[in-house]
Formats: C-alpha cells, sequence, structure tokens
C-alpha cells in the first residue's frame, strides 16, 4: 500500500475546569447508548475539525473552549489540530517533534497551498492541487477541496437515511462537482486537463433576463446600503451582544421596578388595614363610651333604689291610720311582689354586677387605646415607608426603565436595518444560485459540446458488484443485484431504486456505498481520506420504516454486518459506528466499544 491514509486517534473537548475526550484505534469502533447523550454530537465535532462551518449550539458545549482533534498518517506522521469551538482557523502540532512550531492553518481552502487545513489534509493522502469538473457546459473546474471529500467519509445521522444518492448533497448546481469527486476517488484522475468552453452568451431564456433584471434592482438598493455584507455581518453580530447585554440590564432594571412596585403594593395594603383597624378601635370607641354612659345611669337608679329601700326598712310599724289596723294584721305586700328588703338585696347585687362590668369594659377602652397609639405609630412609619418606595420608582427607577426601554428599541431598529441589508445579500445570492441553476439545466439540455463527465461504466460496474458483495455477506434480503443508474447518480438493487426504500433500507445500503468506496480505494491504492464514520447505519432495527425494514428484524444483518467489518478492517484501515443499540454479544472481542449510559452514577453518561 504505497498512498497514505488517515485514521482519527482523539478528539476532546478542553475547558477552563474539565476536558472531555474520546479516542479511537485502528479497526472497528462502535460508540452506543442511550439518546441525547452526544453520539450524533461526536459525529458532527469530528467533520468540525476536519473544516466544516460550525458546530451545533447545544448546552453541554459552553463549558469548553477548545476543541483538539488526533489524526495519524499511515505514512508514519502524528498530528494535532486545534480550534476554537465557536470556529474559525486551525493549529496544527506536529506530535513527533517537540520542538516543532505550532503551524497556523486557515480555513478557507486555497489551491495547491498548505496554508490550509483543507490543503494541509490533502496533502496528506497525495491529493493537494487536484481539480474537479464544476460545470459540465462551459467547461470549468475548481479546485479539490477536503470538504469535497469529508461527506463520502463522513456521514450523518440525516444524511444516511436521505432519498438522494450518497454521492450528492442534494444542490443541483454542486452536483457536478460532487460526481467528479467520486470519479477522481474510483480512477484516481481528475479534472486538470479540461479545457473551458468559450461561449457568447446569447442563449439566456426569459427566466434568466428577469433574474437580471431583479439582481440589478437589488444591487441598486445595496449601493444605497453602502456596507458590504461582510461588514453587515460584522455588525449584526457586533449588535446581538449589545442587545444581549441592554436585553440583560433592562431585565435587571425591570426586575427591580417589579420588586418596588410589588413592595409598594404591600405597604399600601398594610397601611390601609392598620388604617381599617383605626377605625374599627374609634367606633368601638365610641360605642363603649355610650355604654358607660348607660352603666353610670344603671348604677345612679339602682342606687336610689338601695337608698330608697334602706330608708322604708327603718320606718316605725303604726296601726292604719285609715282603717285603724294593727300592724300585725296589715298585708305589706298586697301592694307588691316582693318585700322590701329583696328589693335592696337585689340592687345591691345588679350594681355590684354592673360595677364589674363596667371596670372590663374600662379596661377594654384603655387596651384599646393603646392600640390606637401602636397602630397610629406603625401607621406613620409604614407611611413613611410608602413614600420612599413610590419616590425611589417615581424619580429613579421607573425614568431608568424608559431610558433602557427606549436604548433597546433603538438598537432593534438598527438591528433591523442592518437584517434588511443582509437579507438582500441573500436574495442576490439565491437568485445568483436560481440563474446558475438555470443556465445548466439549458446548457445541460441544449448545448451538444457538453463534456462527459461521470463514472466510467467498467469502473460503475466493479464498484457496483463490490457493493452487492457487501449486502450479501451482511444477509441483505433479495438477491443483492446492484448496478449504478447514472441519470439518478445512484444504485439500483433487485431492479428497485435504492432511494425508494425504506429509511432503514436506505440508511444500510448508503453505509454499505461509503464502505465500499473505502475499501476499493484501499484494494486499489486509490487516494481516499482512510476512514468512515457511519452515524446509524442499522437505523432499521432501531426505528423501522414500514415493512421493509422490519423485515430486517430477527434477521443476522445486524451481526453479519458487525462480523465483516471486524474481519476486513484491522490494522490498514478504520470505521468508526455511531448507534443507538449495542453490537451483538458474539462479536464485542473484536471492536472497540464505548457506551454512553444517560445516568451519571453509572460508567460513562455521555460525550461531553
Amino acid at each position: 500500500m504505497s498512498k497514505s491514509y488517515l485514521q482519527l486517534r482523539r478528539i476532546a473537548f478542553s475547558g477552563p475546569k474539565k476536558m472531555a475526550e474520546m479516542t479511537f484505534s485502528n479497526g472497528v469502533n462502535v460508540i452506543c447508548g442511550a439518546s441525547d447523550t452526544g453520539k450524533s454530537f461526536l459525529a458532527e465535532s469530528i467533520d468540525f475539525m476536519l473544516g466544516g462551518s460550525e458546530l451545533r449550539d447545544i448546552p453541554e458545549r459552553t463549558s469548553f473552549g477548545e476543541v483538539q482533534l488526533d489524526l495519524d498518517v499511515t505514512s508514519g506522521e502524528k498530528w494535532r489540530f486545534y480550534r476554537a469551538s465557536s470556529g474559525g482557523n486551525f493549529k496544527a502540532k506536529n506530535l513527533l517533534d517537540e520542538k516543532a512550531k505550532v503551524e497556523m492553518l486557515k480555513k478557507i481552502h486555497g489551491h495547491g497551498k498548505t496554508e490550509n487545513v483543507s490543503g494541509f489534509l490533502l496533502d496528506k493522502i497525495g491529493l493537494l492541487g487536484q481539480r474537479i469538473l464544476r460545470s459540465k457546459k462551459n467547461g470549468t473546474t475548481q479546485s479539490l477541496s477536503f470538504r469535497n471529500l469529508a461527506r463520502l467519509a463522513i456521514v450523518q445521522e440525516g444524511e444516511i437515511q436521505q432519498t438522494g444518492s450518497p454521492f450528492w448533497s442534494g444542490q443541483y448546481t454542486l452536483k457536478t462537482a460532487e460526481l467528479a469527486t467520486i470519479k477522481l476517488l474510483l480512477t484516481g484522475v481528475d479534472d486538470s486537463d479540461v479545457v473551458e468552453t468559450t461561449r457568447d452568451g446569447t442563449d439566456k431564456t426569459k427566466q434568466i433576463e428577469l433574474i437580471d433584471e431583479l439582481l440589478a434592482d437589488i444591487k441598486q438598493e445595496l449601493a444605497d446600503v453602502g456596507e458590504e455584507e461582510v461588514d453587515l455581518k460584522e455588525q449584526i453580530d457586533s449588535l446581538e451582544r449589545t442587545i444581549e447585554q441592554r436585553r440583560e440590564t433592562l431585565n435587571n432594571v425591570q426586575s427591580q421596578l417589579d420588586s418596588l412596585l410589588v413592595k409598594r403594593r404591600e405597604l399600601f395594603d398594610i397601611r390601609t388595614a392598620i388604617q381599617g383597624r383605626l377605625d374599627e378601635i374609634a367606633d368601638l370607641l365610641t360605642r363603649f363610651d355610650l355604654l358607660l354612659e348607660h352603666y353610670a345611669v344603671d348604677i345612679e337608679r339602682l342606687t336610689a333604689i338601695q337608698e330608697s329601700g334602706a330608708m322604708f326598712a327603718h320606718v316605725e310599724s303604726v296601726p292604719c291610720p285609715l282603717c285603724g289596723a294593727l300592724p300585725e294584721a296589715q298585708q305589706h305586700d298586697a301592694a307588691c311582689d316582693g318585700d322590701i328588703e329583696a328589693i335592696v338585696q337585689a340592687a345591691t347585687a345588679e350594681i355590684e354586677k354592673i360595677a364589674r362590668l363596667k371596670g372590663e369594659l374600662q379596661e377594654t377602652v384603655a387596651d384599646l387605646k393603646s392600640e390606637a397609639i401602636y397602630q397610629e405609630q406603625k401607621l406613620s412609619n409604614k407611611n413613611e415607608e410608602y413614600e420612599n418606595v413610590n419616590t425611589q420608582i417615581q424619580k429613579t427607577v421607573a425614568p431608568t426603565v424608559s431610558e433602557e426601554r427606549a436604548s433597546f428599541s433603538e438598537i432593534i431598529e438598527k438591528r433591523a436595518e442592518v437584517q434588511k441589508g443582509l437579507d438582500l445579500y441573500n436574495r442576490v445570492a439565491k437568485l445568483e444560485e436560481r440563474r446558475a441553476t438555470l443556465e445548466q439545466n439549458e446548457s445541460d439540455e441544449a448545448f451538444s459540446g457538453t463534456i462527459v463527465s461521470g463514472l466510467p461504466d467498467s469502473v460503475a460496474h466493479d464498484f457496483s458488484l463490490r457493493i452487492s458483495k457487501l449486502l450479501k455477506t451482511w444477509d441483505f434480503p433479495g438477491d443483492c443485484l446492484v448496478h449504478f443508474d447514472k441519470e439518478t447518480t445512484d444504485f439500483i438493487i433487485d431492479g428497485k431504486p435504492r432511494g425508494s426504500r425504506g429509511k432503514g433500507l436506505r440508511a444500510i445500503t448508503h453505509a454499505a456505498v461509503t464502505i465500499a468506496l473505502l475499501e476499493y480505494c484501499l484494494e486499489h491504492d486509490l487516494p481516499h481520506p482512510g476512514f468512515v464514520v457511519l452515524d446509524s447505519p442499522l437505523l432499521a432495527y432501531f426505528k423501522p420504516e414500514g415493512d421493509e425494514d422490519r423485515q430486517l428484524q430477527g434477521t443476522n444483518l445486524k451481526e453479519n454486518f458487525y462480523s465483516y467489518l471486524i474481519d476486513h478492517h484491522r490494522a490498514d484501515s478504520q470505521i468508526v459506528i455511531v448507534e443507538n443499540q449495542h453490537p451483538p454479544d458474539s462479536v464485542l472481542g473484536g471492536l472497540r466499544m464505548t457506551v454512553f449510559t444517560g445516568n451519571p452514577n453509572e460508567g460513562r453518561e455521555g460525550f461531553l
């Protein structure tokens, strides 16, 4: 094997307080376990460190500022790449030379240059300076970037189950270049010798003319904006940061205002309750004063009865002056119900009772007056607190909130203005892409001098046979007769288009194409990144879609899949499988497995 290939050794996220890392070995590596533990994010992170645009923003990522990726080159080199988790350029360090300086690598590809991460990686696998066909119509080519290869080696979960060709991202304007990349890998021949075709451009359609008119109008609006797209993006980023800061400030002062309003309302309620109690006490004192007056009148009346009875009791009994009856014969009780002594005793008892009630009432009145003094003092204090809080609201906090709201609204309006400019640039990009699509459609259908592109028939046949062999070995249902459809740039399996099957079968057949590509390149000493990362190739076992997917459940495909990879991929290649389900126990001895449990108290919880 004379070609050099890459192999993953380690990926790590580094932060001020902790580091999370994952190591890889030659042969088959499996990362499996519970959902939402970072398995797919791991695959995305590998792609990010090979020049991908940006990382998905997940909460666990916030604790880490740097990402590291260790790569071995089969020629004997060992490199570590560094990149901020927020994106940007790269740094690279030779791990075999402690004295070597850290190299700075740009994220943007430059043709034939190794000062960028794409050119650096292409140089290691012998593809630096290669060109691929961009337009069959015009015979134009473009520089091969490592990003053209990455999607063929790293297949994310969303891509592995797509209905389109494994070779095609779905963007029509990139279809020619993507198929040219496959041709380069399977033949080792690039498109540097293609000569650009000169045309006068007189065959534009009415739609293209209309798009040109729209572009002219939009570009006039952009001229009025007077800002470049990159400047507007920087302004948006700056405004977003300012908005977040102002939003936090506004939330703080609004929270302070809300707190003061609640406090003022509480003080108002307390004042109302105190005043209500004072009014109640005043009403009680008024009624108690009347009751004391009644008690005094009653005591005065009863005292008179008591004194009169006492005097009457001491009058001497004499014969009746009218009839002469002796005292013994007189009936003193004939005109009243009781005797004088009993009446006096009753009056005395009633006086004592009323005196006792009067005393108790006087104590109550004294208590109420004391409470009234206390409540009046308390009301005075609460009035003072209320006025202080109200003054703070009216003169300090409320004006600050109004100012912050006005400032925040101004920034929002400014952002909307800048976003309007960016939207114009986006419209230009979409219209230009649409224009390019129309031109390519027109040229592909009408221009007789179009350059022939795609896979040579013999190569497509050999490659299809390898895919067929894989599927048969894995016990894929059917006869596994595979041939390449040039029109769709996809494969027909047993007479049925690969993309028309259930998503589980699409996933396993996509995996077969990707692995077959790696094996074909290794066997024929052709260029390839040298490793494969597959996210959820056995989707039919975990989330079957339709009867076709369910046919795989209960078969030996899963076990055969892993057994084949273990037998055919050892020291000279590397396969990384990301799955929810564990591999069968029978194959665990032949692979490196990492399980994310999703449980902080059991094993490794997740990637980060």
